[in-house]
């Protein structure tokens, strides 16, 4: 399992006993899942500095299970993850989440209204795609109400 979460200074690799609740946006809890290492380590790079507490994986697989363990608020997940099956992708995350819904996010390169609309359609609460600016982003997490 490639599960890897860090708190608001970018330490704890591997563990989320770093959480410093009393620092701005740490409170936030985000799960970024993609198979492109270059936008995972990126985007992760981001949001650890800006404070956010952030648990990543690469597989839909480990996607589910830090949903599971790390209980995210919001859920930021490329949908080649699964041969861009939107549906298949919302119904593993919500399972491994139970009652907690996070915000969920799809990430992809495909910008067409037919695409936007499955992935609104099978669940997603939002559709970005790449490369997604940073005024959209903070945007956007701050829709999740923490």
């Amino acid at each position: 399992m490639a599960l890897q979460l860090a708190g608001a200074n970018g330490t704890g690799h591997g563990s989320n006993d770093n959480h410093n609740r009393g620092r701005g946006r740490v409170d936030t809890r985000i799960l970024i899942a993609d198979n492109d290492e270059q936008s995972l380590t990126g985007l992760g790079t981001l949001l650890t500095d800006l404070d956010y507490a952030i648990a990543v994986a690469r597989t839909l697989d480990d996607a589910a299970l830090a949903a599971a363990r790390f209980v995210p608020d919001v859920a930021i997940v490329a949908l080649s993850l699964l041969e861009d099956d939107p549906a298949t992708i919302v119904h593993r995350l919500r399972d491994a989440c139970g009652a907690h819904m996070p915000l969920l996010i799809a990430l992809t390169g495909w910008g067409e209204i037919r695409r936007r609309d499955e992935a609104l359609a099978a669940g997603f609460d939002v559709h970005l795609v790449r490369p997604v600016g940073l005024d959209q982003l903070t945007f956007i997490l701050s829709m999740s109400g923490r």
